[in-house]
């Protein structure tokens, strides 16, 4: 007879959140001492080559736009971005990255490839590859019409 936990492991979909979970614990402690959190990375990331209204990188990232306001909040307080008008919409605000911004981003994706290493130690290169194809695949398949 196999034990709860057993059951629940045989879930693919179970074991995938588990390593989120444990991946994104791991970035937040990671992430802690440059004062930026997994979610801060996410919107420089978008926002380093493009500029993008608080609209745009709340569909972006998937997140509601009040959640996406304190995020650009928290990055112009540390000085990481900046909110200015659009100047072809003026209802709309367009972030930008500051210079400390593209910086703090550099760091953190140093952290987080030591992040992602340990995580996926277990791995190889190859195996870590495939890891990211499929789970790609399956994500994207679920944002498919159905």
């Amino acid at each position: 007879m196999t034990s709860p936990t057993d059951q629940l492991a045989s879930r693919t979909g179970y074991v995938l959140i588990k390593l989120g979970e444990e991946a994104l614990a791991a970035a937040e402690r990671a992430l802690a001492p440059l004062g930026l959190r997994a979610k801060h990375v996410n919107v420089l990331t978008l926002i380093e080559t493009h500029r993008l209204s608080q609209q745009q990188l709340s569909t972006g990232i998937g997140l509601d736009r009040t959640t996406m306001v304190g995020l650009v909040d928290d990055l112009e307080a540390g000085g990481y971005a900046t909110r200015e008008r659009d100047p072809d919409d003026r209802r709309r605000y367009v972030v930008s990255p500051t210079t400390a911004g593209i910086a703090a981003l550099r760091a953190a994706e140093k952290v987080l490839d030591e992040v992602e290493a340990a995580v996926f130690a277990g791995l190889s290169t190859a195996e870590r590859r495939t890891l990211h194809q499929l789970a790609t695949r399956a994500l994207e398949s679920t944002r498919q019409p159905r």
